[in-house]
């Protein structure tokens, strides 16, 4: 009786230790096998915008992954038509104050406004990794940690599953970052599009910053026909084009001017803001000049000074004033053509 309680005691010990390092083993493998919340920073930080502003974010579906959008209705009695925005930020949250401005409040005067963030002609910094001493000294505390205590059989395991999460997250990143700028602006821009066509919304105005100008109109500009009919009328998918010469370190060069003023119809309002040093001189002059050359019906350039910081709060601002203005003028409703449709002998 004695040796057979003895063998029981063993057994239930041994067991006994053996559980904890299964149990710690069968935790380890499901925290590795579970995906991460995210499939990256940029879309976690996204993501948490649109939890924020559900009142304004939008989700639009393109061929390369779901993008962010943020659209304002309108706050007044009728609907002029909307405002798309295009600016060559990744995240929302990057976005000036003076474009920010712009989105927010124009919605107060009938106006709604459709806001993406497109990928930035010069892509962001890649954070710096860790230097080799630290490298060598951390692997060199991991292999005595390695050797100084006992191996589980569930390590390797563990160990792959993690590093093919991380490898599969890596390559659908380095996949989405290997397309093309200008396809992605396109992609987007058409999304954009099928979203307010769904809205029966088609009296679009683009407002562009400087960087992303020229591959948004390369989509644009041929979708783009001539109304001999009605010279106010464009006949394609936007009325009137804004451009916001905001990053003065990537200034329009003459090719890219040539093509974005090649539609003479399509009515321009091009903004610089100070300081007016000699290369924003240079940069205006050269715009102007391309403009005449061109030939464009209706071109305006608009020079903004300094003015006290533009908060999403201030619906009276210059700029706000004079967008607004420049699109109720150029810009007509498409609830004016469908009167004119009933009552074609109606002279407004």
């Amino acid at each position: 009786m004695l040796a057979a309680d003895g063998h029981t005691q063993e057994t239930e010990n041994t067991a006994a230790q053996s559980d904890p390092q299964q149990s710690e083993s069968q935790a380890s493998s499901s925290v590795s096998s579970e995906a991460p919340p995210y499939e990256s920073r940029a879309m976690r930080d996204r993501t948490l915008i649109a939890n924020a502003l559900q009142d304004e974010s939008l989700w639009l579906d393109t061929e390369y992954g779901k993008i962010l959008a943020m659209h304002r209705i309108t706050e007044a009695k009728s609907t002029l038509g909307v405002l798309l925005l295009l600016h060559a930020a990744e995240d929302p949250q990057h976005w000036p104050p003076t474009l920010e401005n712009v989105r927010a409040n124009l919605p107060r005067y009938g106006w709604e406004t459709l806001a993406l963030a497109v990928p930035p002609k010069i892509a962001p910094p890649i954070p710096a990794r860790p230097s080799s001493s630290s490298s060598s000294q951390s692997d060199e505390s991991s292999d005595e940690k390695n050797t100084n205590e006992p191996s589980s059989p569930d390590a390797a395991p563990a160990a792959s599953a993690s590093s093919s999460n991380s490898s599969s997250s890596s390559s659908s990143s380095s996949s989405a970052s290997s397309v093309p700028r200008e396809q992605l602006i396109a992609a987007y821009i058409d999304a954009a599009l099928n979203y307010l066509k769904e809205k029966n919304q088609f009296n679009v105005v683009v407002l562009t910053d400087n960087s992303s100008a020229y591959p948004s109109l390369q989509k644009l500009l041929p979708m783009i026909n001539d109304n001999p009919k009605d010279p106010k009328t464009i006949d394609g998918p936007l009325q009137a084009l804004i451009i916001i010469n905001l990053q003065q370190q990537e200034p329009l060069n003459r090719e890219e001017l040539e093509s974005i003023f090649d539609s003479k119809q399509l009515p321009v309002m091009d903004i610089f803001f100070t300081p007016d040093d000699a290369a924003q001189q240079t940069a205006r002059n050269l715009h102007r000049a391309v403009a005449m050359r061109k030939k464009l019906d209706d071109y305006q350039q608009l020079q903004i000074n300094n003015q006290p910081t533009i908060t999403e709060t201030d619906f009276q601002s210059f700029l706000l004033g004079r967008v607004r203005g420049f699109m109720q003028k150029k810009a007509s409703g498409i609830e004016l053509k469908k009167e004119d449709e009933k009552t074609p002998g109606t002279i407004n």
